[in-house]
């Protein structure tokens, strides 16, 4: 049922580790740790894809509208939102880890409330160095001036420990052995599919860009075959486990831990071979 199961519904990712040097940059003054890993000798490959911005001319970025840019290396082109228009440019990279955005356009909105885009449209325009760090399972990325002085920093949830194929091991406060329930998580596109023993499952991901290490599981709908007794009771606890989860960390011996709002452990999970 395994290798059937999951050959039809995903195919695990897999996160490539990239050496690293320690060495102190730009953080948010929120955070309570300042030192940042950064990445060796960050190169252009490391701005691909989307960023939120987290901070810009030294101010924490807040509101419900929040900012973000993307990186598309294979165009050479970034596109976003200052908070209130949506923005699109080119962007190249050079020696040094030089960074030059240029072209930039936006939509004409006016907005009621956008205190940071005048600032991100002059922190992008005045760009023309990077850097890449990485605190916990957080990406940074400071978008520094000509004098080296950080003008804008970005932020990104790394999650992709959770890519691939998973079974409980825990559900709640109960150990499970039912080989059945089984999940693959894909955070690229942010969808989980699964079975719980009983019915298939799919749903959405959300990650939160203000909480460290933050995953939720929205929209879960499950097909509505009727089971014995004790799988069904092992699907409802496995399903109002995952609508509490909050947070997720890597555990040990190749698991997850999963915790809720007030960090109590709701799921441990255990990564598995999908070809078993």
């Amino acid at each position: 049922m395994n290798s059937r199961f999951f050959a039809i519904i995903a195919t695990a990712l897999i996160l490539s580790s990239c050496g690293s040097n320690k060495k102190v940059v730009t953080v948010p003054k929120e955070q309570p740790v300042q030192t940042v890993t950064t990445m060796k000798q960050s190169d252009a490959s490391q701005l691909e894809g989307e960023w939120n911005v987290w901070t810009v001319g030294g101010k924490k970025v807040t509101g419900e509208n929040r900012p973000y840019i993307n990186f598309s290396l294979s165009e050479g082109r970034i596109y976003g939102n200052n908070g209130c228009n949506t923005v699109n440019g080119d962007f190249t990279t050079g020696q040094g880890q030089s960074l030059r955005v240029s072209n930039v356009i936006s939509t004409m909105m006016a907005c009621a409330d956008a205190p940071f885009e005048t600032a991100i449209n002059q922190a992008l325009d005045n760009a023309r160095f990077f850097s890449v760090g990485r605190q916990g399972h957080e990406l940074y990325l400071d978008l520094l001036d000509a004098g080296k002085n950080t003008v804008m920093v970005l932020r990104r949830h790394n999650m992709e420990f959770l890519n691939g194929a998973w079974t409980p091991t825990q559900i709640g406060n109960k150990s499970n052995d039912n080989a059945d329930v089984q999940m693959v998580i894909d955070i690229a596109e942010q969808k989980v599919h699964g079975h719980t023993g009983c019915n298939i499952m799919n749903g959405s991901l959300l990650i939160d860009p203000d909480k460290t290490n933050s995953i939720q599981f929205l929209d879960i709908a499950t097909t509505r075959m009727m089971c014995d007794p004790a799988s069904m009771a092992t699907e409802t606890a496995l399903l109002v486990a995952l609508e509490s989860v909050e947070h997720a960390r890597p555990g040990k011996d190749d698991t997850v831990v999963m915790t809720d709002k007030d960090g109590k452990t709701v799921l441990v999970l255990k990564h598995i071979d999908i070809e078993q």
